[in-house]
């Protein structure tokens, strides 16, 4: 009943329930809290700074239906860096599926102020929140997260941020680039990443 509740007050869309479905975030039962923030999500436009700060809490919840539809409620709306902040903070104590889903969230973003929690980021044993980090970089498009793509292109010991860096690099590198993205062509023993690496070159214009 309290699940269909919140996907009926989803359904409404009407700012009033947005006080309700911020206390069903704390339900004890999963689907109520999954589809509470899958309302919120619908409610992106309304959302008050408090709401958006409880949302981005239950990144951390333990159950992983629920962090994915915070995700995508996240994705609809318009965080603020007090919000980033916040995901910051829940990163530095957050299990490890947790720091996963909180830098898939901020790579849906560009944020400007994401950008040192993606360099933390790249600090993980997990390669795959490093790459989704090399991809979050990307998405930003500044200029600084360049050198940490070659950096992680030429050191990184595993194929898939290796390729991240180099599709990244394809797409937002100049010139100054093109010398690692070439030793990565020439010398990185993947396929994956001398595709890339070939392509990266080909986007910015490969120097004969």
């Amino acid at each position: 009943m309290r699940r269909t509740a919140a996907l009926s007050l989803g359904k409404i869309s009407h700012p009033q329930t947005i006080s309700a479905l911020v206390a069903s975030l704390s339900d004890n039962d999963d689907e109520v809290r999954q589809w509470s923030a899958w309302a919120l999500g619908n409610l992106s436009t309304s959302l008050t700074q408090d709401a958006l700060v409880t949302l981005v809490q239950h990144v951390a919840d333990p159950s992983d239906s629920v962090r994915q539809a915070v995700v995508l409620a996240l994705s609809r709306t318009t965080i603020s860096e007090e919000v980033i902040q916040v995901l910051a903070e829940a990163y530095t104590i957050s299990t490890h599926s947790t720091q996963l889903t909180i830098i898939q969230t901020l790579a849906q973003f560009e944020f400007p102020f994401a950008y040192p929690l993606f360099l933390e980021a790249l600090k993980s044993p997990d390669p795959l929140i490093r790459q989704t980090a090399i991809a979050g970089l990307g998405e930003l498009g500044d200029s600084r997260g360049l050198l940490v793509m070659r950096t992680y292109l030429l050191q990184d010991p595993n194929v898939g941020v290796r390729s991240e860096a180099a599709f990244r690099l394809g797409k937002l590198g100049s010139s100054a680039d093109i010398p690692a993205l070439r030793q990565a062509r020439e010398t990185d023993p993947t396929p994956n990443v001398h595709f890339w690496a070939t392509w990266g070159l080909a986007q910015i214009g490969e120097e004969t």
